[in-house]
């Protein structure tokens, strides 16, 4: 069997769940630095390949309450990212595999239990 198209809205969605989990990191590590403005990205990113995004530079929170609903902004914008990210990755992936003849698999059948009908049973 070969692969050759992934569907986009599974994929986008697990790589904005990957962006979004991790992205309490990346705003702590933004809010922890001496930096005046911080930015948070909304776009298309996939380092070393691309980077085409809207930053948004936002001035360092000064309460606590500002801090977290940045870090909630953040998540949201990361969670956006990631999901741009993931679907033009499956674009991409879906373009060359078309061209290429696709990826080589092998996938494991697994038999689902046999069903009982009603009179089985009785």
């Amino acid at each position: 069997m070969r692969i050759l198209s992934l569907k986009i809205k599974p994929v986008a969605k697990i790589t904005a769940i990957l962006y979004a989990a991790f992205s309490p990191l990346v705003v702590l590590s933004m809010l922890l630095s001496g930096a005046d403005y911080l930015r948070l990205p909304l776009g298309l990113i996939a380092p070393p390949l691309a980077y085409f995004s809207i930053n948004f530079d936002i001035q360092r929170p000064t309460h606590f309450f500002s801090g977290v609903l940045f870090m909630v902004i953040g998540s949201l914008c990361y969670a956006g990212t990631g999901w741009v990210t993931g679907a033009v990755g499956v674009l991409f992936f879906n373009f060359i595999a078309r061209r290429t003849g696709g990826i080589d698999s092998s996938f494991v059948a697994t038999s689902a239990p046999p069903r009982t009908t009603s009179s089985q049973l009785t």
